[in-house]
């Protein structure tokens, strides 16, 4: 009897490990554990990824488990709400005078797909290129990613060091210059590196690249222990992401303690370092952190061991300051003000310069000037598609939409002078378009416009040394200009230019001078030739 009690007492208990044993396949997977990526090359890499919530699985397989389908091609779509995501793309310093939405910038997107809002931050960041379609469903290549992300880090102002050291791939000819230093950057930070011959840019990239790619531009984005002791600014809504050394195996461990009205932990991961099969070997341990509310915080981290009442080994400490992304008071700044609109008729997207930290009413002066031209420039032009329109219904002509896009740059700012041009582009129809440049010279403390003539001390003959030095300079390249009465005269009464470093810049506009081929003819005047 005995005997048989024991039996049973054993084959209960082996039941019981049974049942232990399998309880973890019952519950629920947590982000970053999916069926496909047992033994996968990048199941690390992709944990790290979606436990931070950049990825996210695929749905699931016919038995009910998560997948991640590692070996699938990434699309625009995704791409556009990875790169959302990791960098929180957003208006930035962009104000709208119609809130945008992605239907504004390519007719292809759907504003209520579940892209569409990443969409639109990429295209308000310049992210991809501007376009009638986005084409969501269609597969990204390297050189495509390494360019979104380029643009990205730029569009966010962010400065990454990196090996100064340029690449050789045999594969690099042909690539325009914008993608030449995204590839290089992409190689020197290792985000993307070659096989040594190639870089493969035109290879399309498949979830678990990008996961990869992903898990290392996280690294160089992340607060880590240089911050110690520092300050670290960033607004409301936004988040950042904090590494520190760690090595769980040692029984050490972070612990952090931090002020949770103003700060709130979305996510902890720990990735052992390397392939993750020493065993014993360290690793990092990292938080994302997401800022509630305005205000300050300090983020205190003790590395100890639970069970010991000594002194810890390490602690880091980190200030967090948010707010707002504004311009501080009494500081002169330009911003941008944004117009999208994208019908079957007329493409307009705007982008209007907005002055700021002036006094308020020469400041509300000069910014409606800025805004007045664009706007005066758009009502010019549906006035005259509604006639185009008109005739081609009753002519039975094709229609041709219309196109109006400004782009603005800043070229001189201090507290005396603010010098900046916008380049407004209009097409209505035949081979291409035209674009006319408009300089904007302005006196911060009268508001004013400075004509050319105003730079200089009265008496001095400006126009003299100027044109002076632009023969020289078409000389070096005659064949480029229009000859005799149609070439260049001399400056007008209304001559275009602007300041941009140590150099007064002279322009024409298009045909003015030379071949609309030409574009716009630009002198560079180097102040040290003039008496200013």
């Amino acid at each position: 009897m005995i005997f048989l009690l024991k039996r049973i007492i054993c084959y209960a208990m082996v039941l019981s490990l049974i049942a232990l044993s399998a309880a973890p396949a019952l519950a629920k997977p947590a982000p970053g554990d999916f069926a496909d990526l047992l033994e996968h090359w990048a199941q690390r890499n992709v944990s790290a990824v979606c436990n931070l919530g950049l990825m996210s699985g695929m749905g699931e397989n016919e038995q009910g488990s998560q997948v991640f389908s590692p070996d699938g091609l990434v699309n625009r779509a995704q791409l556009a709400l990875v790169l959302q995501r990791t960098f929180e793309l957003d208006y930035g310093e962009k104000s709208f005078i119609k809130q945008p939405q992605a239907g504004d910038y390519y007719l292809d997107v759907d504003n209520g797909a579940w892209y569409a809002e990443a969409v639109k931050f990429c295209a308000i960041n310049q992210v991809f290129d501007s376009a009638e379609k986005f084409y969501p469903e269609q597969a990204v290549t390297r050189i495509e990613v390494a360019r979104a992300i380029h643009r990205s880090i730029k569009a966010k102002g962010l400065n990454i060091p990196m090996i100064m050291l340029m690449p050789y791939y045999q594969d690099m000819e042909g690539l325009s210059q914008e993608d030449s230093n995204a590839l290089v950057f992409a190689s020197n930070t290792s985000l993307m590196k070659g096989d040594g011959q190639n870089w493969r840019p035109q290879e399309q990239i498949t979830r678990a690249e990008l996961a990869t790619v992903l898990n290392s531009l996280l690294r160089l984005l992340a607060v880590d222990e240089s911050y110690d002791g520092q300050e670290y600014r960033l607004a409301p809504g936004h988040s950042f992401t904090l590494m520190l050394d760690s090595n769980p195996t040692t029984g050490y461990s972070w612990t952090a303690s931090y002020d949770e009205k103003v700060l709130a932990l979305d996510a902890r991961h720990y990735q052992q370092a390397g392939e993750g099969n020493i065993m014993g070997q360290g690793g990092k341990d990292t938080w994302r952190f997401k800022a509630l509310q305005a205000g300050t915080a300090e983020i205190k981290m003790v590395y100890s061991r639970s069970w010991e009442s000594v002194e810890p080994i390490k602690t880091f400490t980190l200030k967090i300051v948010i707010a707002p992304g504004q311009a501080e008071t009494g500081k002169v700044k330009v911003s941008s003000r944004m117009l999208k609109e994208k019908s079957d008729t007329m493409d307009v997207d705007l982008e209007i310069p907005v002055i700021s930290g002036l006094e308020a009413v020469l400041q509300s002066a000069i910014n409606q000037r800025f805004e007045g031209d664009a706007m005066e420039l758009k009502q010019s032009l549906e006035t005259g598609l509604k006639a185009y329109l008109a005739e081609c219904k009753a002519e039975g002509y094709p229609i041709r939409s219309y196109q109006l896009f400004t782009r603005y740059q800043q070229c001189r700012l201090n507290d005396k002078v603010l010098s900046l041009y916008v380049d407004y582009y209009q097409y209505t129809g035949g081979a291409h378009g035209i674009t006319e440049r408009r300089a904007y010279n302005i006196d911060l403390k009268s508001g004013e416009l400075l004509p050319l003539a105003a730079m200089f001390k009265p008496g001095y003959d400006y126009k003299a040394v100027i044109e002076q030095e632009i023969k020289r300079q078409i000389a070096l390249n005659s064949d480029v200009y229009f000859k005799g009465d149609q070439g260049f005269k001399g400056l007008n009464k209304e001559q275009g230019y602007y300041l941009e470093d140590e150099n007064l810049e002279i322009y024409f506009g298009q045909y003015e001078i030379a071949p609309g081929v030409s574009g716009i003819p630009e002198f560079k005047i180097p102040l040290k030739l003039l008496s200013i």
